[in-house]
Order: C-alpha cells, then sequence, then structure tokens
C-alpha cells in the first residue's frame, strides 16, 4: 500500500513549530527528555534516558518527521488515541496527545518510534 499525500509545508512547518511550542515540559515522563529549550530559534535539546546521549533537535528537524509519522500511523504501523484518518490531516496541535508528539521528536532523533 503506497500512500501519496500532499501536505504544503508551510501547513507541517507551521504545526511543528506549535507542537513544539508545548511540547519540551511536557516530556519529563518520556526516555527523551528536553532539558534546554530556546523557543525563539526553535532549538531543543533532548536527553536520552536509555543512552545518556545527548540530541539537539530543530524545529525543522521536527518538520522533515511529521509525514513520516502520518504515514506510519495511516498504515497502521503505529496507534495513538486522538488520532485518526479523519483528523492527522488537519494537523491541529489539540488532536496530538503527549505521546503521539512523542512519537515524532522520536522519529526526528532516532528516524523511528522506539520507545513506547
Amino acid at each position: 500500500m503506497k500512500l501519496e499525500i500532499e501536505i504544503p509545508d508551510e501547513k507541517i512547518e507551521q504545526f511543528a513549530k506549535d507542537i513544539m511550542d508545548n511540547y519540551p515540559e511536557a516530556s519529563s515522563g518520556n526516555c527523551l527528555k528536553c532539558v534546554q529549550h530556546q523557543y525563539k530559534i526553535g532549538r531543543f535539546i533532548f536527553i536520552d534516558d536509555e543512552t545518556g546521549k545527548e540530541h539537539i533537535v530543530l524545529t525543522k528537524d521536527v518538520a522533515k518527521a511529521i509525514p513520516k509519522f502520518i504515514d506510519g500511523v495511516l498504515k497502521n504501523k503505529w496507534k495513538f488515541d486522538g488520532i485518526t484518518a479523519n483528523n492527522i490531516l488537519e494537523l491541529d496541535a489539540g488532536d496530538y496527545d503527549g505521546y503521539s508528539i512523542d512519537a515524532i521528536v522520536q522519529i526526528a532523533i532516532l528516524g523511528d518510534v522506539i520507545y513506547g
């Protein structure tokens, strides 16, 4: 099954900014924890609790991870409460909970959803 969905880059970039404006503080219970954030420039530092490794994440990295996340959810690779085929493409940060946003950050850092 091959999905081809066109979402304007500007919409993805705005969504990445929207979720990262709120996510760093919510990451405290996850394996990837945001330990430093510079919202104005879209730069975040995460520590991986499992490896101790530090990762610098930019909002543009998160934007690049969003299409992979959407593709994985639509192909049933991952399931998240509240995220459905009907609302996933709306890119409304209010529809995405901490687990789904954590998954997007994991994809940005690790290339896949590894934890949880």
